[in-house]
């Protein structure tokens, strides 16, 4: 027992080598600067969040919806609000309204007119609304289109829409200890808000790529990433926002950011990554990332890149000296990695939200989604329902993935333990594509009474657990080489890919952090190896998989493999003609296939711009990448953004490969020993029944 609590120890110590250095303990969290006009401070604690980024829909007679919010310190009450734009259906009479709950607590409700069809509801919140930790907001739509006795007030008519410019005001939200844990929350772009990551005027490629995923992993938690920007520290006149720096100390040359250092009196540890918090000029919250050499970046910059990691910061300062390796992702997915919530279905929540999540690296078709269920009593078959008209044959539960819908007749379930139904739903073949992308949303039906004498008191509902979850099996869906698996294999943090920088060509810092994020999933972003085109070897190739980033004009090493590439090249030029597509409307191509330098099943990528002016790395290109829905192998894209592949011609050489795979069975068939074994066979039992034959003539003709 005594060697297992060492070793468990051990590891938990190991982990992340999250080790408080002394040094630290002088280094200061307010520092002034002077040379850099920071914003002032009531800029940057007013904080207005949207409450949806979507518009919401109500459906009569009633329906409701919760949002939720968190106070993290006390504040005053003046300027604390929440506002609610509101459209409803002009068919709506008196005495249609909208009611708002705060805590179960009922603080307003408002008539919907058909003289005002749009309405802006500021609640204020009160001192118990503005008090340490969740609160919830509820908002109750009853909407009535005709009086009356047993009248059918659910048509499609009868509907409130939740505009997508609500949103919830706090003022003065700011933490009061001082923590790592901040991370990435604090570094996250809200709105009009603004995040700079900065690195220095000349970068190595460690630092480089570092910036890049650090800037990457920020963009896909911020309600606003596009506010996520890489700069370099020249280029920093003013800080509007939180920032990051992130480097080795000597790189960074200019005398803000070296006066910076100094006013922070933070020590740079000779092994390892430090992470440090400071707030500048009272007003902008900092996080440094620094390292004595750039190579030390390797591996440990992975806590900041990965949720399971960078949910274990703590502290105002630590040291990282190593960091676990990352192991393969887990065949059992829940839906709470999805960002699902337990949910009740009920009579005014009969939908959820679209959640959005990846199926593991390696996985194959099949693939299955059990669902925990708690049921209302009054959802059971009884003898004195029969006469009552449900909405449907039913009480159905829909789950669709990726808009392919999968039911359960929620009466229909039988077996449970301790309450909960345990039901499998196997995940058919072809809706969860190469690309891993999996959308999810729930919903129930049958749960109002469609008859409109009979009370809608009844309590009926169904409860989903968080914890219903996705199994894949291990092992590798296919192994072909197409562009519908993208971002995959590339974002797989498991394995190693290396980014090829073309040469006399630039990549900009937002151009590299663009392509990191459409290889972002489920809150993993991959540390990608950069390396320069001219210093690319074939030793560099073979165990990784490779991203170019330009093409044989730009890349030495594509040019020496110019005969192994998927595109023809025609004096240094693609020929796009060949698949059908216009010379002259090419803007940007991309292809995919093996890595021509490795025998092992590693896969090759290559992004282009087709003339000079063009960028190599277009963001709305990678976008339409990620959602193909048909097995191709190279892309372009038109300067008006209109995508097109080459999916037909792929799917003809994919059966005249079958074809061709047939023939040669057979060929290999006629030209193996088998056939002759099989002929002299043959010409055994024909000799042995002609003899046989020929007896039987014999002893007839000998009767006779």
């Amino acid at each position: 027992m005594n060697r297992f609590v060492m070793n468990v120890l051990v590891s938990l110590g190991c982990f992340i080598g999250l080790l408080l250095v002394g040094d630290q303990a002088h280094a200061k969290y307010d520092i002034q600067l002077s040379d850099v006009n920071v914003s002032p401070l009531d800029k940057q604690v007013k904080s207005r969040q949207a409450l949806t980024n979507k518009p919401i829909e109500l459906f009569g007679p009633i329906e409701e919806k919760t949002f939720f919010y968190e106070v993290k310190t006390e504040t005053g009450t003046k300027n604390n609000e929440i506002v609610f734009h509101l459209m409803h259906s002009e068919l709506l009479i008196e005495p249609s309204a909208v009611t708002f709950s705060i805590d179960e607590q009922i603080v307003q409700s408002v008539p919907l007119k058909q003289t005002e069809l749009k309405n802006k509801i500021v609640i204020p919140l009160t001192k118990e609304a503005l008090s340490k930790g969740f609160h919830t907001v509820t908002v109750s739509f009853n909407g009535v289109l005709k009086e009356g006795i047993c009248v059918d007030q659910e048509t499609p008519s009868n509907w409130l829409t939740i505009g997508i410019d609500s949103y919830l005001e706090l003022q003065g939200q700011k933490t009061e200890d001082v923590s790592l844990s901040d991370y990435p929350g604090i570094f996250s772009a809200k709105e009009s808000q603004t995040v700079s990551v900065i690195i220095p005027d000349k970068p190595s490629l460690e630092t480089r790529s570092a910036g890049s995923a650090i800037a990457a992993f920020l963009k896909s938690k911020s309600e606003n990433g596009k506010g996520v920007q890489v700069i370099r520290e020249s280029q920093v006149n003013a800080i509007d926002g939180n920032f990051l720096v992130i480097g080795s100390h000597t790189e960074f040359q200019t005398n803000w950011m070296k006066t910076m250092f100094t006013e922070a009196n933070v020590t740079i540890p000779d092994k390892g990554l430090l992470l440090s918090r400071h707030r500048v000029n009272q007003s902008a919250e900092s996080l440094f990332i620094l390292v004595k050499s750039p190579k030390q970046f390797k591996d440990r910059v992975d806590v900041l890149l990965d949720d399971s990691f960078s949910k274990q910061l703590t502290g105002q300062h630590m040291v990282i000296e190593s960091t676990p390796a990352r192991g393969k992702t887990s065949g059992i997915i829940p839906l709470k990695k999805f960002g699902m919530n337990d949910t009740t279905f009920d009579r005014t929540n009969s939908e959820s939200d679209t959640y959005f999540g990846y199926a593991p690296p390696s996985w194959n078709a099949k693939s299955t989604l059990e669902l925990l269920l708690r049921r209302s009593d009054t959802l059971k078959y009884r003898e004195n329902d029969e006469n009552v008209e449900l909405t449907g044959d039913s009480v159905e539960l829909v789950v669709h993935i990726n808009n392919v819908p999968y039911s359960i007749d929620i009466r229909e379930l039988y077996e449970e333990e301790n309450g909960v139904f345990s039901v499998q739903i196997p995940i058919e073949e072809g809706t969860i594509q190469e690309n891993h992308l999996i959308a999810l949303k729930v919903e129930v039906n049958g749960l109002r009474r469609k008859n409109p004498c009979y009370s809608n008191n009844e309590n009926r509902w169904v409860f989903l657990s968080e914890d219903s979850h996705f199994t894949f099996q291990e092992g590798d869906s296919r192994n072909e080489k197409t562009l519908l698996s993208f971002p995959y294999p590339f974002s797989d943090a498991s394995q190693q890919t290396k980014v090829i920088l073309p040469k006399g060509l630039e990549v900009t810092d937002n151009d590299l952090t663009k392509l990191v994020s459409s290889l972002t999933a489920f809150g993993k972003v991959p540390v990608l190896q950069l390396i320069e085109g001219e210093q690319f070897t074939e030793d560099d190739a073979k165990n990784s998989h490779l991203l170019f980033l330009g093409g044989v004009n730009a890349q030495p090493a594509l040019k020496k493999k110019e005969k192994d590439l998927v595109i023809p090249f025609k004096e240094n030029a693609p020929n796009f003609e060949s698949y059908g597509f216009l010379q002259e409307a090419v803007e940007q191509y991309s292809w995919i296939q093996a890595n021509p330098w490795s025998k092992k099943d590693y896969t090759m990528m290559v992004f282009d711009a087709a003339h000079t002016e063009a960028n190599l790395i277009d963001e709305r290109f990678l976008e339409s990448l990620t959602n193909l829905n048909e097995d191709s192998t190279v892309a372009i894209q038109t300067k008006e953004h209109h995508l097109y592949t080459n999916a037909n011609e792929f799917e003809v050489k994919k059966g005249n490969l079958k074809a061709a795979q047939t023939s040669d069975s057979n060929s290999s068939f006629m030209n193996s020993d088998w056939w002759m074994v099989g002929f002299g066979v043959l010409l055994v039992l024909a000799l042995a029944l002609f003899i046989t034959m020929k007896q039987k003539r014999l002893k007839s003709s000998d009767n006779e």
